[in-house]
């Protein structure tokens, strides 16, 4: 394919394609196109937080209209919290331990 077939399919992404072959016009096309996807994605991540709140804040509604004091539920939000440590802990190191500390360098490295 000529660079005037593949400037027109990327002009179709973002407008009216360039009178002559630009690679610029290329580079703007793909810097759209990575844009709208990272907003996608951060979009998608915030749904699915909000949606995890939402959902946690119902469960404790609903617990609380239920009659469930905390005496009775720390039991289980103990048996919750081992749970959700082990797993922080498998995801961690499943990936080795060049991983592991990889991250914790990451997390204690501040800017300055």
């Amino acid at each position: 394919m000529t660079d005037e077939v593949h400037d027109n399919e990327l002009a179709d992404l973002l407008g009216a394609a360039p009178k002559t072959p630009d690679p610029g016009f290329r580079v703007d096309v793909f810097a759209r196109i990575t844009e709208a996807a990272r907003r996608r994605a951060a979009s998608m991540r915030a749904l699915r937080q909000a949606g995890a709140f939402v959902l946690i804040g119902l469960v404790i509604a609903a617990a609380q209209t239920l009659g469930l004091t905390w005496e009775e539920a720390r039991p289980v939000v103990f048996a919750g919290v081992v749970v959700g440590v082990a797993y922080l802990f498998a995801h961690l190191t499943m990936h080795g331990p060049g991983a592991v500390l990889a991250r914790s360098r990451a997390a204690l490295r501040g800017r300055f």
